[in-house]
């Protein structure tokens, strides 16, 4: 009979999970979810934003989402921070996670879990090939437990005004690049 030897999975970190280019992203809306690995702000070549935590996660329909939470910095105010840690808290707990002696275990204990959780849009103006596209980005809003309730509501999404979207396209159409440079010197006022 042979031995039994330990894995030590207190050493063992998560990889990140690559999405493939014909993964399906998942829309607004409640999904139950598996989470599929933990990667933060440290691990995008070239980023200096504010720093986060990103979980990625699987619907049941193979959908792939992430979650990403705001880590919190020094020169937040009481109540960011407060804020910060409860969203994070929250989906932890969702997750199952009940012990948080340490932070960086915690953290690491939702990969593999089940949870429900509800997604939300935001619209945003961009440019693609120098033209100006909206485009909608799909933001962790809120969780709950496996099995328990969760219901979306569309209240929550964030569809770009009619106003700032016309904005932005005069600002950045290629009629308006071309006027803003034109010569207006022979001009009679």
């Amino acid at each position: 009979m042979s031995n039994i030897v330990a894995f030590n999975l207190a050493s063992c970190k998560a990889g990140k999970t690559n999405i493939t280019k014909e993964s399906k992203w998942l829309k607004e809306g409640a999904h139950r979810c598996q989470v599929l690995s933990l990667s933060n702000s440290k691990d995008r070549d070239g980023y200096s934003g504010a720093p986060y935590l990103e979980y990625e996660v699987v619907n049941e329909r193979g959908e792939s989402g992430r979650a990403k939470f705001w880590v919190v910095r020094d020169t937040d105010s009481p109540k960011s921070a407060e804020w910060k840690t409860s969203t994070l808290h929250e989906f932890l707990v969702n997750c199952g996670v009940a012990v948080f002696t340490d932070d960086a275990n915690a953290i690491q204990e939702p990969i593999g879990s089940w949870v429900n959780i509800c997604f939300t849009y935001e619209e945003y103006m961009t440019l693609k090939d120098g033209q100006p596209v909206k485009r909608k980005a799909i933001r962790y809003r809120w969780s709950s437990q496996d099995g328990g309730k969760i219901k979306y509501d569309a209240k929550y999404n964030k569809p770009i005004s009619p106003l700032d979207e016309e904005t932005y396209i005069k600002e950045n159409s290629a009629t308006a690049i071309n006027a803003s440079v034109e010569d207006d010197g022979d001009l009679p006022f």
